[in-house]
């Protein structure tokens, strides 16, 4: 659920250097057309990209973002789920004392953790300072840390004000799974916050009704709990149902968090289920731990066999560490697939790649909003995965583009342009309008860049034009390159190539040496953000989309 387009451009095609559809082509006649003439350009590099895709490989045979080991740093995610795994009973016997969280770590994290909407940090922060008896969230003592760490981080109106728009008015772009766990997790944060009482109750009848027709356990669980906590009673009459068959059915025939999830609805663990879970207490995921611990906790009092103590440590400030076990995520995998392409190497995309997508591809427990991008994936490498890959394809032309496009749907307009770019479905009815700024600089920020070239990618090129209208994309362009900063370099290069502005063939030859100080030292085929810095699946795409 907490993938995010956001993060990445959508596949470029058509004007902007075909690379979608004649990557092989440019690389073999060592050609560009460039503001309507043909430039002389070298045969790009990458012949050792698919090899040197290994230093990206994920724990789960996808792609990982970045090659540098993020096991050492603390993070949100980790610190709410790890911190309540820790605290939980290790069967008969209590759990460990949890140390406490230093005040002033917690909020600078907060702060830097910007991927992360303030509501759901604002979420993770609440789980972190609740007991091991609060599944709904922290006591007043807690819920008063939680507001005084997020007005300290300076989020605390901002998470608020999110968490009651969406619970008043959901995103109609997210899926229904997706939109039940976030209405949980921020009447999670409302409660937490002391707001529970402006929730309309048309939004919480309405809560109550997706709570009982929906059929996966662990959204429902959430939804019941935070539902429970403002003295709502919810019914999870469709994940309950069949739960008898699912409770006593082999290990391999479910999902282990979703099987203790429906374990803790119906407040019963029976010895198949136990003996199903128990392995999961070593996944590399804090929040599976947590909620698995807990099914298994189940009649802990009358039972005498203890659980093994939590793999997962908790630092002298009272922050988790990220999971060093680095998971790769359909994002960056395919980010991967679009430097493939570039550097025309799609048809040697490593076979672990291959072999995972198409495992995906044929799995009917796929998360729906991991379909549309292993789909995406897919199309790219030419690759046939499979049935829910090819069902999500057939989806995309039904993805409807938000008419405006706003701070709050930015995510799902994001994920249906960038669908329809890769898919080539054309330019849909959407604005776009920018804050207006003083100067250049300001009138073409990062984020309004993205949204340019995401329009120029899926057609639009007229709006496109007019955001770059007035903007220097060349010299920008240059000047990121040598500041350090390669991933608004390519973008300012592609839109520039979008809008028919004229690339000079200095630039092009100056492009591979200015590339030399962003190769990782260990595979040079791999290219970092910055200069001196470790190789990470975006810049690796955005190099190739300069070199191609």
């Amino acid at each position: 659920m907490r993938n995010s387009f956001l993060q990445e451009g959508a596949g470029r095609r058509g004007r902007m250097l075909a690379l979608a559809a004649a990557a092989v082509a440019t690389a073999a006649l060592g050609v560009s057309m460039v503001g309507g003439g043909t430039v002389d350009r070298p045969a790009p590099p990458g012949g050792g990209l698919a090899e040197q895709l290994g230093a990206l490989r994920g724990a789960n045979d996808l792609v990982r973002a970045g090659r540098a080991d993020v096991g050492r740093d603390p993070a949100l995610y980790p610190t709410a789920y790890g911190r309540r795994e820790a605290a939980l009973p290790t069967g008969h016997r209590p759990g460990e004392p949890v140390p406490g969280i230093r005040p002033d770590a917690l909020a600078d994290l907060v702060r830097s953790e910007i991927l992360d909407t303030p509501a759901w940090r604002a979420h993770y922060v609440c789980l972190a300072l609740a007991g091991p008896e609060e599944p709904e969230g922290p006591d007043a003592a807690g819920a008063a840390g939680a507001a005084t760490i997020l007005e300290r981080a300076g989020i605390r109106r901002e998470a608020e004000s999110e968490a009651l728009a969406y619970l008043r008015a959901p995103d109609k772009e997210d899926d229904a799974l997706t939109s039940l766990a976030t209405r949980a997790a921020f009447l999670q944060v409302l409660t937490c916050l002391g707001h529970a009482d402006e929730m309309p109750r048309t939004a919480l009848a309405r809560l109550v009704a997706d709570t009982a027709r929906t059929a996966e356990p662990l959204p429902v669980l959430y939804a019941v709990e935070a539902l429970r906590a403002v003295g709502v009673r919810a019914p999870a009459t469709r994940a309950l149902r069949g739960s008898d068959e699912l409770m006593t059915a082999g290990c391999g025939g479910s999902d282990p968090i979703q099987r203790a999830a429906s374990a803790l609805l119906r407040g019963q663990l029976t010895r198949q289920t136990r003996a199903c879970l128990l392995p999961s207490l070593r996944d590399s995921d804090t929040q599976t731990r947590w909620v698995v611990r807990r099914a298994l906790t189940i009649g802990a009092a009358r039972s005498s066999e203890a659980l093994p103590a939590p793999v997962g440590s908790i630092r002298p400030d009272g922050l988790v560490a990220k999971s060093p076990a680095q998971l790769g995520t359909l994002t960056a995998t395919y980010n991967a697939a679009r430097a493939l392409t570039a550097a025309a190497q799609q048809k040697h995309a490593p076979d672990w790649l291959k072999k995972r997508l198409k495992q995906l591809g044929s799995d009917p427990g796929l998360d729906p909003s991991d379909r549309a991008l292993l789909a995406m994936t897919c199309h790219r490498l030419t690759l046939a995965c499979g049935p829910q890959a090819d069902k999500s394809a057939k989806e995309a032309a039904g993805l409807k583009v938000p008419g405006r496009l706003t701070t709050e749907n930015q995510h799902g307009w994001y994920g249906a342009m960038a669908a329809r770019a890769e898919f080539g479905l054309g330019c849909p009815r959407t604005s776009v309008e920018l804050p207006e700024g003083k100067g250049e600089v300001d009138r073409l920020s990062s984020r309004s860049l993205r949204i340019a070239v995401v329009l120029a990618d899926a057609g639009c090129e007229a709006q496109a034009k007019q955001l770059t209208r007035g903007v220097d994309l060349v010299a920008r362009a240059r000047q990121a390159l040598r500041t350090g900063d390669l991933l608004t370099a390519s973008d300012l290069v592609q839109a520039a190539l979008a809008c028919d502005r004229d690339v000079p063939q200095s630039l092009w030859d100056e492009i591979p040496g200015l590339l030399k100080r962003y190769r990782d030292a260990s595979h040079p085929d791999l290219y970092a953000p910055s200069p001196g810095g470790a190789a990470s699946a975006d810049a690796t795409r955005a190099a190739y989309y300069l070199l191609a």
